[in-house]
């Protein structure tokens, strides 16, 4: 992959799901960007969070998730500018549509939820504060009330990103903003103005991202830096927003989503018969999505869905137009879940473990097809398999993720080649073909911790053998080892003892290059 251009970039995203009276955390601060035109595989056990972490780009998450915080920014491509057709030609928050879209109640909830943290946080500052004032384990004491003060700050920060804008603040601020809709450009705010409101802003506790954006424009306009006019237009949709009625924004929301779902992101799920309907014929579901997405007319519609049969290899697709899924067996099933997924037109392709329910000669055909389509149609592909060796000969990159976060990232030759965190190893050795005659399989012990709880150090650390003292406290930065390579782990760091590899790798170089891994 040459091409450096970055098409999606997240950060520091946390995905919650509220389940009962307790809040399960699946995705944890994860960071990364994807290139356009590259093929980006993500990799982990079941659980790890690789599917919610996609689903995220298109909120596809379940009913009871939520994105506490972070962005997601869609940067479109020349391509896409410049095509008529396209929704979305500027750069983009996919977070938006996921804030305009939730429920009152699911709003509630989250306040709720975090209201409770914040009260149950301060009881327990209080008695910490007289077991100090009786002078019973000072040094503990005040770290503990240090975390604390962290999760309540946590805790009112994730309610602010959900609060609108309060009236008293949209009253002081609508001035600068007029001019600023009229302008669009920051030094004709004059000094005295912009002094003024960043003294507004400076007595808020806790930002919206109206006002976080609007205090960074602000700070840049005093210190004479030049503001670009992408970002004046993103604080100017923040202001529009905030000025909408809930209802307006979630029927904005929902047709953003719309548009987003299909024509910008395309999803193939693991399972195509539930992907498709029973009691349809397959080309008439590919019919709908075109007539419904490009307003297409029965009988055109009709002629591309043959013709989109023909790109994914249906044989005889005039005369298997009419048949039902049942007809089809699962290879072929999943050609057709892929033809859907290209009706829309899409620039970002998500393979959701897509081989995982076929046998292994049709795993590889499958996979075969989605690099051709890549390359044909030229689309970013976002990979998603719990088996390292599938993506050995498709992916440009690979993001190995655990426990809600990804512990090591690198392009494929890094991966299978100069492999850094022990989860990563533990991964490559699970493959039956580094496996020896008369030797049991190499298997992970254990199992991944709960993302209910709190998780303290390195969350591998009780399933890893190599695993330090260090590891069950404190949680590992990503180390670079190059410019396309990093991973967190204290092995890294330069203070840590040396460690021998396992052995099951010594054969890894070899067995890929003397077949395909994964078939």
């Amino acid at each position: 992959m040459e091409n450096n251009r970055i098409i999606l970039s997240l950060k520091d995203i946390v995905v919650k799901f509220r389940v009962r009276s307790k809040m399960l955390t699946s995705i944890r601060n994860v960071s990364f960007d994807i290139y356009d035109g590259e093929t980006l595989a993500i990799v982990g056990e079941s659980g790890s969070g690789k599917s919610v972490l996609t689903k995220t780009l298109t909120n596809m998450l379940e009913s009871n998730g939520y994105i506490a915080s972070g962005s997601i920014m869609y940067y479109p491509n020349e391509e896409t500018q410049n095509d008529p057709e396209a929704y979305f030609k500027t750069e983009t928050n996919l977070i938006k549509f996921h804030r305009g879209a939730l429920t009152k109640d699911a709003r509630k909830s989250i306040k709720s939820y975090n209201r409770s943290r914040v009260k149950k946080a301060k009881i327990q500052i209080g008695i910490l504060n007289k077991q100090i004032e009786q002078n019973i384990d000072v040094e503990n004491s005040q770290k503990t009330i240090e975390s604390l003060q962290k999760e309540i700050n946590a805790a009112h920060q994730e309610m602010a990103s959900f609060n609108r804008l309060s009236l008293k603040m949209r009253l002081k601020v609508k001035p600068l903003m007029k001019i600023l809709q009229a302008n669009n450009d920051v030094s004709v705010l004059d000094e005295a103005t912009i002094d003024t409101t960043l003294a507004y802003l400076a007595q808020e506790d806790y930002w919206t991202e109206f006002e976080a954006k609007l205090e960074e424009i602000l700070q840049s306009a005093k210190a004479k830096e030049k503001v670009e006019l992408q970002q004046i237009k993103i604080l100017l949709e923040f202001w529009e927003y905030q000025n909408q009625t809930y209802f307006k924004n979630k029927h904005q929301a929902t047709k953003d989503l719309k548009k987003l779902r299909g024509g910008t992101i395309a999803t193939i799920f693991q399972d195509p018969m539930t992907s498709l309907n029973p009691l349809l014929s397959v080309g008439e579901q590919i019919s709908e999505v075109l007539r419904k997405h490009q307003n297409l007319s029965h009988a055109e519609a009709k002629a591309e869905a043959i013709n989109l049969m023909k790109k994914v290899k249906i044989p005889n697709a005039e005369n298997r137009y009419k048949d039902i899924p049942g007809k089809y067996s699962g290879g072929m099933r999943q050609r057709i879940v892929i033809a859907i997924a290209l009706a829309c037109k899409p620039r970002i392709l998500i393979c959701d473990e897509p081989t995982t329910a076929l046998d292994v000669t049709i795993q590889a055909q499958i996979l075969d097809l989605i690099k051709e389509l890549k390359v044909e149609y030229n689309l970013t592909v976002i990979f998603i398999t719990h088996d390292l060796g599938v993506v050995a000969n498709i992916a440009d990159r690979v993001a190995v993720v655990y426990a809600g976060q990804i512990i090591e990232y690198g392009t494929t030759h890094d991966i299978y080649f100069n492999p850094q965190h022990p989860y990563t190893w533990a991964l490559l050795c699970a493959l039956p073909q580094l496996g020896e005659k008369g030797e049991e399989l190499f298997s992970i012990a254990g199992t991944p911790p709960s993302l209910f709880n709190e998780i303290k150090g390195d969350p591998f650390a009780p399933r890893n053998e190599f695993a330090l003292a260090i590891d069950y406290e404190v949680e590992p930065p990503m180390f670079e080892i190059s410019k396309t390579h990093g991973a967190k782990t204290w092995l890294l760091d330069p203070r840590a003892p040396k460690i021998k590899k396992p052995k099951q790798l010594n054969k890894l170089h070899e067995t890929i290059s003397a077949s395909r891994v994964g078939e």
